[in-house]
């Protein structure tokens, strides 16, 4: 069980013991984080290539428990929607060369949180080490999610 706030992405909620308090995320939820934590790491990078693996935005339990497929998933719907580029896509749970796109970068510019004047980008920013919290990255890819199909919503 992890401490900080959500269950491994691999886990269920039959998996919990009666003492768990914390949220029990939809699948779609904990890709919507997931997906947020992925381009939060490429806002903070700018548009330099990187090599992204699972542990670096999944808790350490989750990667090691059949996390990294779902890394690998986000990130290849990512590379697929246009919203990144990569060089490859490991099935060890690495990815290399990966970088935003012109799309990418207008979707975390567009989105914004606690009003009109603080965009994704400059949200993920103002907390560069991470300390963000699951619920907003869940709002990034949400967000994300949302615009990429079309829908217009908030993600205040």
């Amino acid at each position: 069980m992890i401490s900080n706030g959500f269950l491994p992405l691999s886990a269920s909620p039959r998996d919990m013991d009666a003492t768990w308090k914390g949220p029990i995320l939809t699948a779609l939820d904990e890709s919507y984080e997931l997906i947020g934590r992925i381009l939060a790491k490429l806002v903070l990078g700018g548009l330099r290539s990187q090599e992204i693996e699972a542990r670096d935005v999944m808790p350490q339990e989750a990667a090691i428990e059949g996390g990294s497929q779902h890394f690998l998933a986000a990130t290849h719907w990512l590379r697929l929607e246009g919203l990144i580029t990569a060089g490859g896509i490991y099935s060890d749970g690495r990815a290399w060369g990966v970088q935003l796109t012109s799309k990418g970068v207008a979707a975390i510019e567009k989105g914004t949180f606690n009003g009109p004047k603080a965009s994704i980008r400059e949200t993920v920013e103002s907390k560069p080490d991470g300390s963000l919290g699951p619920d907003t990255y869940g709002k990034i890819g949400s967000f994300v999610g949302g615009l990429l199909g079309g829908f217009t919503q908030s993600a205040s």
